[in-house]
């Protein structure tokens, strides 16, 4: 328990404290006096930018109006004007010329229509004149169109005296194109009637829309590169950004709503307004274009219309975002940081000279504390406690000291630290110790040695040090407060031992807690299983599992660790990449102080080997037990042919000169008898030379050769069965076929005798068909061939399917029994594996399973086993 260094008069550290102490409130105080300050200053700032922005949305809604109410003057002055002079009533040609001169003196003179057109009540222009570059120009006759489709001329001639037709506001359009450059355009149309009040015709000027936004935008100069013309769809029809002009026309999806849809719906639900976003702020007004056009002749309830949304209308929208609207931080600072730089800087120099004034008192009174306090301190710890002057000469120690040391205090007070307590071994380094008291920086806090007791005897302390000063700051001792921690070292040292035996064991080490989740395993593990400890800290051992063990054995292990025993078994566990392993273990529990089980201890070792030689023992001596059965079987089937084979060979003899003898007309029936005889002595020449072959194998003839060769030597050696059965016969080889290490002899006799079985499975099909699929196979064991023989015949049921490889075991009437078993046992030969399936949806599948790289084993030294027996 290390004492706190007794504290100094003043030190920067301390005087840093104390200054930030009173410095930070004060520097809120003034922050709070600031954002006061700010919020008066934003508050005016932002009711102003409210007010410019309402005014300049105003300033360009009147400014449009103007231009419209402009150009529906003109109109209605060349309507009164062409009524007025009788033009309607007069003769064509000087109709056309007079209204021809005062529209092209008009258009020059006004500049921004593009165009201005007289059109009788026909839908014929009369008179046209196009506007451009300065110049206007009247067309000629033959140019003149005839505009009785159009919309606008329908709807303008069906309006009623001094109505305005006003069209959409859009693109110039010619030959059913947008006219590049662009060329906004508004189109006013009103009736001309003649003196008897009929309708003779329009006035249409087309009017450029780029002087309408020009003065929309000169307008509201202050605000022109946030403030933006919509149309009732959204889409902008004047926009700081040109590339999202004009999307209903230009074929782009650019409309207001897209990215401020909230706003939207609040703009469009008000006539005016002003609303803040999250986007920022928002003004608007709306531009109803019709209600500009109508005179005091038109009703009130037409206006009305149009303003409850009857007409189509234009909406004046400014935006000022919310980074634009919070920009007046800067502007404040900029106006007031002399200001608050100079009350900073008072507020600093005050901060400073109290926290000054404190510290000087408060170390004052921690000094005069800390001496009260030590002595008492030291000598109640139950801990060794020594303090030593700059000479090494105790000055003063306590009684837990003396208590582990079995000095009396005269023994040690004045007597010199390093003679009478340090062994002579540590002297050197106790010593340099000692004299680093005088560079605190490089004296050491912590240390451990060993301390002789009066009996001789060492004890191991381990010391927390602290310098000890006097009022001008200058070390005069050291105060040891320690540890003794003999016995604990002596622990940890045979602990460790442990634990690197555990570490270093070749056995399999893990421990559990209660529950059985995995607290530790030792490098044997991760050696065995593949398993890293951090894939299985906190898991439990159940990750091993196979499914091979039963869970009756897991039910007896943990009731024999349960019950305080020692249970010892087998798992047959798996590993990481999915390998199966043998592991002998021992499990037993780890108890507490109280006797209780706090964690489980398993002790493991691999048996996978010593499993593999048991088994393989085992299997060499079924396989010399099974060599001295062939060989028996051998010496009895070479004496049942040494003793058969010369009788049936003589009656066969006789039965074939018998028939050959025969005259045609001697009875049929002795002919029947006698083909009979010779066909039972052929069968039973087949059982005698089947028995000879399973009971004396032949050794391989191993070399390399292709499948495919021997697939079809095997189809034609069982020709006749499939001619008898009227098989139809499919081969499918597979790309990618490797060659075979193997007997061709043998395996020619394996495919015969399966593809001519399968021939005879479909004897009862109408349609019997066999498939041989030889196809390549890559597994864990290597490289093979698989060849699968499908029939669609009667079938094997599963009784019948677990022992049809057992020699003598058949199913025909006429059968030996040991063609399957003969195929079996070549099979083994090449380590090939033989199973049947079911086949769908009929039939029996048999799969056959051949290493392309043969390795010799016990079971080709079979012959030389059964010589040697025989």
């Amino acid at each position: 328990m290390p004492i706190t260094h007794p504290p100094p008069p003043v030190t920067r550290l301390g005087l840093l404290k104390g200054f930030m102490v009173i410095f930070i409130p004060m520097c809120l105080v003034l922050m709070i006096i600031g954002s006061m300050h700010y919020y008066t200053f934003y508050t005016t700032e932002r009711s102003s930018i409210e007010s410019r922005e309402l005014l300049n949305v105003d300033l360009a809604k009147r400014m449009i109006e103007k231009d419209i109410a402009d150009v529906v003057s003109d109109l209605l002055f060349l309507a009164e004007h062409i009524e007025r002079r009788g033009l309607p009533e007069a003769l064509p040609w000087a109709r056309e010329q007079r209204i021809s001169e005062e529209f092209k003196v008009f258009a020059k003179n006004k500049g921004f229509y593009d165009q201005i057109r007289y059109i009788d009540n026909s839908g014929m222009e009369v008179v046209r004149v196009n506007y451009s570059q300065g110049e206007s120009k009247v067309v000629p006759e033959p140019k003149l169109q005839n505009k009785s489709n159009r919309y606008y001329f329908k709807e303008a001639l069906a309006m009623d005296p001094r109505y305005i037709y006003l069209s959409p506001f859009d693109l110039n359009m010619e030959e059913g194109e947008v006219e590049f450059p662009l060329k906004p355009v508004i189109r006013f149309g009103t009736p001309v009637f003649d003196s008897h009040g009929e309708k003779r015709g329009i006035v249409l000027l087309n009017y450029l829309g780029d002087r309408l936004i020009q003065n929309f935008t000169s307008a509201a100069a202050n605000i022109a590169d946030h403030i933006e013309l919509v149309n009732d769809d959204g889409y902008w029809l004047s926009s700081p950004s040109l590339e999202d002009e004009w999307g209903f026309m230009l074929g782009h999806d650019a409309r207001f709503q897209k990215n401020n849809r909230g706003e939207w719906l609040k703009i469009i639900e008000s006539d005016k307004d002003q609303i803040q976003t999250e986007n920022g702020l928002f003004t608007f007004t709306t531009v109803h274009p019709l209600v500009s056009t109508m005179g005091t002749t038109v009703s009130v309830k037409d206006r009305i219309g149009i303003l409850n949304g009857t007409g189509n209308y234009w909406k004046i929208v400014s935006r000022v975002s919310s980074r634009e609207l919070s920009a007046t931080l800067p502007f404040f600072i900029q106006n007031h940081y002399a200001l608050y730089l100079a009350m900073l800087l008072l507020v600093t120099g005050v901060a400073w000279l109290l926290a000054y004034s404190q510290q000087h008192r408060r170390a004052a009174m921690a000094q005069r504390d800390y001496e009260q306090r030590f002595r008492y301190t030291l000598e109640n710890i139950e801990l060794a406690a020594v303090t030593l002057n700059l000479k090494g000469e105790v000055t003063f120690c306590n009684n837990y000291f003396l208590k582990i040391t079995g000095w009396k205090k005269n023994e040690v007070i004045g007597h010199n630290w390093l003679q009478q307590f340090v062994p002579d071994e540590l002297t050197t380094e106790v010593s340099g110790i000692i004299h680093r008291m005088n560079d605190p920086e490089r004296f050491p806090l912590r240390f451990e040695n060993q301390v002789k007791d009066r009996n001789g005897g060492l004890r191991l302390i381990a010391w927390n040090n602290t310098l000890s000063y006097d009022t001008d700051n200058n070390v005069i001792g050291v105060t040891g407060i320690g540890e003794d921690i003999t016995d604990k070292r002596r622990a940890e040292t045979d602990l460790l031992k442990l634990y690197q035996a555990v570490e270093q064991s070749p056995s399999v080490v893990i421990i559990t807690n209660d529950q059985g989740l995995i607290e530790y395993v030792n490098p044997k593990f991760t050696e065995v299983s593949g398993y890293e400890p951090k894939e299985v800290l906190g898991q439990n051992p159940r990750i091993l599992k196979s499914g091979e063990t039963s869970q009756a054995e897991y039910k007896d292990l943990w009731s024999t660790v349960l019950n305080g025993g020692e249970w010892r078994g087998e798992f047959h566990n798996r590993r990481k990449n999915g390998e199966l392993y043998w592991e002998g273990a021992i499990i037993s529990g780890i108890r507490n102080a109280e006797g209780q089980i706090t964690h489980f201890l398993a002790v493991k070792e691999d048996i996978s080997e010593r499993k593999r030689l048991e088994a393989e023992v085992e299997q060499q001596h079924r396989d010399l037990a099974r060599s001295e059965v062939l060989a028996a079987m051998g010496q009895m089937a070479s004496m049942i042919a040494h003793d058969l084979r010369n009788p049936l060979s003589s009656v066969k003899m006789t039965l074939q000169i018998l028939g050959k003898q025969l005259d045609k007309s001697v009875d049929t029936e002795v002919k029947e008898l006698c083909d009979t005889s010779l066909e039972q002595i052929r069968y039973m020449e087949e059982i005698l030379s089947d028995m000879l072959t399973y009971s004396r194998p032949d050794a391989l003839k191993l070399e390399w050769l292709t499948i495919d060769k021997i697939i079809d030597m095997a189809i034609s050696l069982s020709q006749r069965s499939i001619d008898e059965y009227k098989i139809k016969l499919i081969t499918n080889y597979h790309p990618g076929l490797p060659t075979l290490y193997a007997d061709a002899t043998k395996l020619r006799q394996v495919f015969s005798n399966l593809i001519s079985n399968a021939a005879q499975a479909t004897q009862s099909n109408d349609s019997p068909m066999v498939v041989v699929d030889v196809m390549l196979e890559l597994g864990m064991a290597g490289t093979a061939i698989r060849i699968e023989i499908c029939d669609n015949g009667c079938g094997i049921s599963k009784a019948e399917r677990e022992k049809i490889f057992e020699p003598f075991f058949t199913t025909r009437a006429k059968g030996t029994g040991l063609g399957l078993a003969i195929v079996k046992r070549i099979l083994d030969q090449h380590q090939a594996t033989i199973s049947v399936t079911e086949n769908t949806p009929a039939g029996s599948c048999v799969t056959v399973v051949v290493p392309v790289r043969h390795q010799v084993t016990i079971d080709e030294n079979t012959e030389i086993v059964q010589e040697r027996v025989s």
